[in-house]
This record gives structure tokens, sequence and C-alpha cells, in this order.
């Protein structure tokens, strides 16, 4: 289980949401997690071996139980195994 120090996630979504509330019920608060999990992509209930793997934060509406999940390297909580196409460093 990788986890982070939630911070710097919650000055993202400040950043990106600034004060949205809820967009099912319109109200809140959001509550970020400090753990991070993982989407794989489906193949009718079959592992999938080496695919790719999207790492992900919930962020939970405290009234609704809404979930919305953000990625977790372009939120920059996460380090990329290797840089994501587009992205490599210059050096």
């Amino acid at each position: 289980m990788s986890k982070f120090d939630n911070t710097k996630l919650i000055s993202y979504l400040q950043s990106k949401w600034g004060s949205r509330p809820c967009p099912m019920c319109g109200q809140g608060p959001w509550s970020v997690q400090d753990s991070t999990f993982q989407l794989t992509e489906y193949n009718e209930g079959n592992l999938v071996i080496g695919g790719p793997v999207i790492p992900v934060v919930p962020v939970i509406c405290g009234n609704c139980g809404h979930t919305v999940l953000v990625n977790a390297i372009i939120a920059e909580v996460l380090r990329p195994s290797s840089p994501p196409p587009g992205k490599e460093d210059s050096k």
C-alpha cells in the first residue's frame, strides 16, 4: 500500500476545484484519503499480468458518499515508475 502526505493532494485539489460542492448532493465536505489504490484493465474477469495500472486516490463527499478518483501521478503525489509519454525528463 502506498501512503503519502495528503496535504499535497488537498492543495492540488484546492487549486483545481476551488471550493466546489459535491456535484451529487450540492454539499460536502470532501475527505481526501492518504492511501493510493490502483485501477487495472478489465479483461472479462481475468487477471491482466503486465497490463497498465493507474494509481488513484479516493476523494469522498462526507454528506452523500459520492466518490471521485484522482490520478495520483497527475496530481503529483506519486512519481511514475517510468515517465508517461510526452513527459520525459530533458536532461
